[in-house]
């Protein structure tokens, strides 16, 4: 291994272990929350339905970009050569990432990756292929969640036996209003629209070693994630001339490995905990093996949503929706286990567990958020149904407070809301606040909520943490 590839795993070692370790799950890792796409924010310290039945949610704040936003991911608090900063990472499809030092908020360092390729830069989207960056950035994500440990209001409590921080010992902590800075430089991960995976250092953006080429360029690509120091990814539609098919690749030598999936579609990706790369895709459910991504097993069925991977006691799940509207849950064998049936488009999932041991399950279907109830061997209950949106977006959680958004049109503005897991009942809404439509996923992380819109702009709404 290179000086530079020992380097590289040394500071994303690092980033992940302050991934899994750091916050106890308050990161937002890539565009699904994490590498089991759960869409959840597992714990926080502050966000809770109690605070949104007091009004604590609050617009924060608004970031003109260029280019049209992606899901943001958000890192722990970190020590940079400008001090103590709460950063969190964008990018547009101007091939622009951008640091944002989010309580402000304040443009912290932008970076414009040149296109780089013998192949033409595409100039003119069409219906199926857009232009410039597609994929959304990655941190370093840990192949298992994180266990909360939380009382029932939410608020957190001591870390678990050898959960402590960097150097420090596990023992009962106050309320976590300041998170322990991270010493080690971590980096942040870029596909741009050359095929170039580019691997920026999280305080400066500049590329700690030279990007390495990934995939071709043009292509249009979903569900970048980084997990035990390789990097993947999926391409459809054919854009750019780029196969479809599952992308791997790995860190630690720059070896690519591929699964072309020929005219099928991904729909998603999702990791179990033993390491098993699930893509759902338009001809089945894939089962491939990490790195390598050797086909293990397969599921016949057209899916049109992410999988999201869940556990109930020591069973694993995986949860996608297909074609038909129906919501299906799968066994770590790819049996099916549960089945809700339903009118309309379902969209990506987001589940979370609750203090009472209740597993939740929610997607977007048609003009609603629907919510169910997961059993212990996988069975389906209907919980609720939210009001009407305009072309809602796959719903998000955070410690319980599920956020919807109705992602509107050009003759209507995005309004996102607050909703009680637990009876779907409406805490709060963004009103007026939002004056564009959304073509983005929601992210979320430091007790706030990210909503990005055509127009490049960004919106923070949430809670003012005490140190801001």
């Amino acid at each position: 291994m290179s000086p530079k590839s020992i380097f590289l795993a040394a500071l994303v070692s690092g980033a992940l272990a302050h991934a899994q370790f750091g916050r106890g799950g308050g990161d937002w890792l890539d565009a699904g929350g994490d590498a089991q796409r759960s869409g959840a924010v597992r714990t926080d310290a502050h966000m809770s339905v109690e605070l949104a039945e007091k009004g604590g949610i609050t617009f924060q704040w608004k970031q003109k970009l260029s280019g049209v936003p992606s899901p943001s991911v958000v890192a722990s608090r970190l020590i940079t050569y400008k001090g103590f900063k709460d950063l969190m990472f964008v990018a547009t499809n101007n091939d622009i990432v951008y640091s944002i030092d989010h309580p402000f908020p304040k443009i912290f360092w932008e970076k414009h990756m040149p296109f780089n390729s013998l192949e033409v830069q595409a100039k003119t989207a069409t219906a199926t292929c857009p232009v410039g960056m597609t994929s959304s950035l990655a941190l370093a994500a840990p192949l298992a969640p994180p266990v909360p440990n939380q009382g029932r209001g939410g608020r957190g409590g001591p870390p678990m036996p050898g959960a402590a921080g960097r150097g420090g010992m596990a023992q009962a902590a106050p309320v976590p209003t300041l998170p322990r800075p991270r010493r080690t430089p971590a980096t942040v991960f870029a596909l741009s629209s050359d095929g170039l995976l580019h691997v920026l250092n999280q305080h400066t953006g500049e590329d700690v070693v030279p990007a390495a080429r990934f995939i071709r360029a043009n292509a249009k690509v979903r569900d970048l994630m980084s997990v035990n120091n390789v990097i993947y990814t999926a391409t459809v539609d054919n854009c750019g001339g780029a196969p479809n098919g599952v992308w791997a690749l790995d860190l630690a030598d720059n070896m690519v490995y591929e699964y072309k999936t020929g005219d099928t579609m991904v729909a998603g990706m999702a990791f179990g905990s033993d390491g098993t790369l699930y893509a759902s895709t338009d001809k089945g459910m894939l089962a491939l093996e990490q790195k390598t991504l050797k086909l293990k097993m397969q599921r016949d069925g057209s899916y049109v949503t992410a999988p999201a991977v869940f556990k109930i006691g020591e069973k694993e799940f995986i949860a996608a929706g297909n074609e038909h509207g129906h919501l299906l849950v799968l066994d770590a064998k790819l049996e099916l286990v549960g089945n809700a049936p339903g009118a309309g488009k379902l969209s990506s999932l987001a589940t979370w567990e609750d203090a009472d041991k209740v597993r939740w399950l929610l997607a977007a279907r048609g003009s609603a958020i629907q919510a169910y109830k997961v059993s212990d061997v996988g069975a389906l209950e209907a919980a609720w149904t939210s009001k009407d949106m305009v072309s809602p977006a796959a719903p998000i959680i955070d410690n319980g407070v599920v956020f919807a958004l109705s992602s509107g049109s050009r003759t209507a503005p995005a309004v996102l809301y607050a909703l009680n897991i637990a009876s779907g009942k409406e805490l709060w809404s963004s009103g007026k606040s939002i004056t564009g439509y959304s073509t983005a996923a929601l992210s979320a992380g430091a007790s706030k909520i990210y909503v990005g819109t055509h127009d490049g702009m960004l919106y923070a709404f949430g809670y003012t943490l005490p140190r801001e």
